[in-house]
């Protein structure tokens, strides 16, 4: 795949992607349809950033300046002319200057490759990560499934700690501003220890949940009909 550093096609959207994570899309405005017709064609990648200010659908959206390259790793072409595709991400870029001179945004970018992590200095990090996020899966499927359990669920979590971060940050119930934010963190160490602050704010609020239902539960018991 070329990634074209000074014409590279962007797909602004409501959405994040995130390196090493898949994104599911359909293709139905006859600009887009252009832009995935040339990347298919000429084996290019694609920009997806997230809109700043503007809409997906029509007029003009501008962009986050920091994106992920999109990978199409499979396309169908449906009767009505739509395309449905599956991407991945594979790493961030920085937009530099965006253009308006085709019916899509192209930019001038310059790629953000991850730097290398030392595996024994991240690994308390990733250790701790690891931990949090069982117990914040955990909590939820307590909250959905509040009956006990035979056991507790053991997560399979990539090893690499950046691929790790940023399977964290695409699975996480948190705001695309959010995502966003996640992204723009320039080293995994201190990715990683966002998430951390982040599960930890959400496992207290799952904490709340549980409590309030407890109670309701209790309430419910003990009412006279």
């Amino acid at each position: 795949m070329k990634i074209p550093h000074d014409d590279l096609p962007l797909f602004p959207l409501q959405t994040v992607l995130f390196p090493q994570q898949r994104l599911p899309l359909q293709i139905f405005e006859p600009r887009y349809r252009e832009m995935i017709d040339r990347c298919l064609r000429d084996d290019l990648g694609f920009g997806v950033v997230l809109i700043k200010e503007g809409v997906e659908v029509g007029g003009a959206a501008i962009p986050h300046t920091i994106g992920t390259i999109a990978r199409i790793v499979d396309s169908a072409r449906l009767d009505d002319g739509r395309m449905n595709i599956i991407t991945a991400g594979v790493t961030r870029f920085v937009l530099q200057e965006y253009f308006n001179d085709r019916t899509y945004m192209t930019a001038r970018i310059r790629l953000l490759p991850d730097e290398n992590v030392d595996i024994d200095q991240v690994a308390p990090i990733v250790r701790q990560i690891g931990q949090s996020f069982q117990k914040y899966v955990s909590a939820i499927e307590n909250v959905n499934n509040p009956e006990p359990s035979e056991g507790e669920r053991t997560l399979e979590l990539p090893k690499d700690p950046s691929v790790l971060s940023y399977a964290i940050a695409a699975s996480l119930p948190i705001s695309v501003g959010d995502k966003q934010s996640l992204l723009e963190v320039q080293t995994t160490p201190a990715r990683l220890r966002r998430e951390i602050a982040i599960i930890e704010r959400e496992l207290r609020l799952l904490r709340l949940v549980t409590e309030r239902n407890d109670q309701m539960r209790d309430v419910g018991a003990f009412s006279v009909n």
